[in-house]
């Protein structure tokens, strides 16, 4: 008994010394499991927007069509898409940063949006403020002005467009004007600048020509207004006028100045004699 027993010790005790390394065929393969994180920069999320287009008599122009739309992802990469029919534009996959955003189409004002921040991830997506996007004016630039004197010494400017009246009732609203002592006055080259109005009072002439003084002022068309009334039935007094919903200008960073492109590439100059 007592030999059986030390066989059967034995035995357990070298099975348990022994490593056994058995391998059988692979099993199925299981199902796949979750995606892991994306690596940095590997983002799924989008910056959007929508761009209009209105033609220089300031009607809105549907649908869009050959709107160029630029990521600045760096000083030496950018991003390009058109914009469809409804002015709408996608960047998929768009990092955490600061962006620049440049809007073109041939024959309109370039226009440009600074500062838009974006925070990626996931599915997260940042919309871009609307864009207006101008045509130069071409037909609705002034063909010639002159000023009239009023009894109280004002100056009311009086002008003709290219495009004729009445098939265009303009606006003094959509006007700019850059007054000089010089004939080279332009919008890098004046003494003041009034926008929007025909009548300059004397009280703010006064403060720049002295009588006798030559006076110049070089009329640009700026499209600040557009028609309301889309019937293009006038009014009594002309056309129903409206601001401009979003802005025609945008700002400069570099320099701080307001730069408008979508201001006539012609235009007019009266001139006279204080």
């Amino acid at each position: 008994m007592k030999q059986l027993l030390f066989a059967l010790y034995c035995c357990l005790n070298l099975t348990a010394c022994t490593n056994w390394d058995i391998t059988g065929p692979a099993g199925p393969e299981g199902p796949q499991g979750p995606p892991g994180q994306k690596p940095p920069g590997a983002d799924t999320s989008t910056i959007y927007g929508r761009v209009y287009t209105i033609d220089e008599l300031t009607f809105p122009i549907v649908p869009v069509d050959s709107v160029k739309v630029t990521l600045h992802v760096s000083p030496d990469s950018s991003r390009e898409t058109m914009a469809d029919s409804a002015g709408f534009y996608y960047f998929h996959g768009v990092g955490t940063g600061t962006y620049e955003l440049t809007y073109s189409r041939p024959g309109f004002g370039e226009m440009k949006l600074f500062g838009l921040t974006h925070i990626s991830g996931g599915t997260l997506s940042s919309k871009a403020p609307d864009i207006l996007l101008l045509q130069i004016p071409v037909r609705t630039v002034v063909d010639t002005a002159w000023f009239l004197e009023q009894l109280n010494g004002d100056l009311a400017l009086q002008y003709n467009l290219r495009i004729p009246f009445p098939e265009y009732q303009p606006t003094e609203r959509n006007l700019e004007l850059y007054f000089s002592h010089n004939s080279n006055v332009n919008v890098n080259n004046y003494q003041f600048r009034i926008e929007g109005q025909n009548i300059i009072r004397k009280t703010t002439l006064d403060k720049y020509f002295a009588p006798g003084d030559s006076m110049y002022c070089r009329i640009y068309t700026l499209a600040n207004y557009f028609i309301s009334d889309t019937s293009l039935a006038p009014y009594l007094y002309g056309y129903a006028w409206m601001k401009m919903k979003q802005p025609i200008y945008y700002i400069d960073p570099a320099t701080g100045l307001w730069i408008y492109p979508s201001r006539s590439m012609e235009s007019a100059l009266a001139a006279r004699i204080y």
